[in-house]
């Protein structure tokens, strides 16, 4: 009788320890879960804030580019106003901007360079 008395109070305690373990772990799932969203939230603002960026900063390169090309035409213009028939004006029209494509061209690597002598006995004579 005894241990059936034990076994039924064993039951109730494991039972009990079990439902508040099985409660807390649900509750710290959900807090990892709202953290989740949160975070998650908080990637697409900075996401749109960075895409929002770079097109700010597209933007203002192509005006810099369009106030360059007014600039460039006006140093022209006087140029041509105040020193006609020189040689500087030859040179002034060799620079004319043109809309160019740049080419990702490297130099061919013919050897890596070392970072170390390739001279390794004399260094081991000398130590």
């Amino acid at each position: 009788m005894c241990i059936f008395i034990s076994l039924i109070i064993g039951i109730i305690i494991g039972g009990s320890i079990m439902y508040y373990k099985a409660r807390y772990l649900l509750h710290d799932q959900k807090t990892l879960y709202n953290e989740l969203q949160d975070k998650k939230i908080k990637l697409n603002e900075y996401q749109k804030e960075l895409s929002n960026h770079f097109v700010y900063t597209i933007e203002l390169l192509n005006k810099m580019a369009d106030d360059y090309r007014h600039l460039y035409h006006s140093v022209k213009k006087s140029a041509n106003f105040f020193l006609p028939n020189t040689h500087i004006q030859d040179n002034i029209h060799a620079f004319n901007i043109k809309k160019t494509t740049i080419k990702n061209e490297q130099l061919p690597i013919v050897e890596a360079p070392l970072d170390y002598s390739s001279n390794v006995e004399d260094t081991i004579k000398k130590s």
